[in-house]
Formats: C-alpha cells, sequence, structure tokens
C-alpha cells in the first residue's frame, strides 16, 4: 500500500543530503523528462508531492528524481506504492501460484525480519537445486 507521507518525506531528505532546492530539484528532473518527451515537472508539484498534497508521481517521474538525487529507483517506487515494471512483467507472465504467493506474501503485514528470512530461504534453495 502507498503511504504519501513516507514517500514525500523521503524525496525531501534526499534532495535536502544533496543540497538541492524544490525549485532546483524540479528543474533538473524537468530537462531530464523534457530529454525523454515526457510531461513537465515544476517545484510546486514537488512541494505538493513532499508534503503529502497529491499522490505520489509516474515510475517515470520516480526514476528520474532517483536518477537526479542519485537515489535507489526501486525503494522510492516502493515507497511510492508502485510496482516496478520489470516486477509487474514478472508478475503478468508468472503462474497462478506465483501470483498468490506474492499476493498472500503482501496481506500478511510481513516485518522486516520476515521478508529476510523468506529472501534467506530463497538464496538458500538457489544454492541447492
Amino acid at each position: 500500500m502507498s503511504n504519501p507521507n513516507v514517500f514525500g518525506e523521503k524525496l525531501r531528505q534526499l534532495r535536502k543530503a544533496r543540497n538541492l532546492t524544490q525549485r532546483e530539484l524540479a528543474e533538473r528532473v524537468a530537462a531530464r523528462l523534457q530529454r525523454e518527451e515526457q510531461r513537465g515537472f515544476d517545484f510546486t508539484y514537488l512541494s505538493k508531492i513532499e508534503n503529502s498534497k497529491t499522490p505520489p508521481p509516474s515510475v517515470a517521474v520516480i526514476k528520474q528524481l532517483a536518477e537526479v538525487l542519485e537515489a535507489d529507483a526501486y525503494e522510492l517506487i516502493t515507497l511510492a506504492g508502485k510496482v516496478p515494471p520489470d516486477l509487474r512483467e514478472t508478475l503478468k507472465e508468472s503462474s497462478e501460484a506465483a501470483r498468490a504467493f506474492f499476493r498472500s506474501a503482501f496481506d500478511a503485514d510481513l516485518k522486516d525480519e520476515d521478508w529476510k528470512g523468506l529472501l534467506e530461504e530463497l538464496k538458500r534453495r538457489n544454492k541447492n537445486p
């Protein structure tokens, strides 16, 4: 589930860590989006995102924000409650059992340690086929 407060706060922290104003970040992102022939981006929109006054932007915009902020795009995409495009395709192509596994894992309200345990189990299984 998306939590715009967490996404907006993380974005603000990353921007401040790079000593960028909202206007500077917005201008850099807008320039990148224009090169890719996508819509514009301005500092008023960025302010609304950071203050949770609007839902998180599209995956394409989040990727550009991550690039400018030298941040992990997948982390930001996840915080925004969006599914990374490659994962979306993987899920589409997966069996019903795989999709059911993902749904039940997300519905289980797992804690970080639980996710780490599942990851370790998958790594262990990959080493011992």
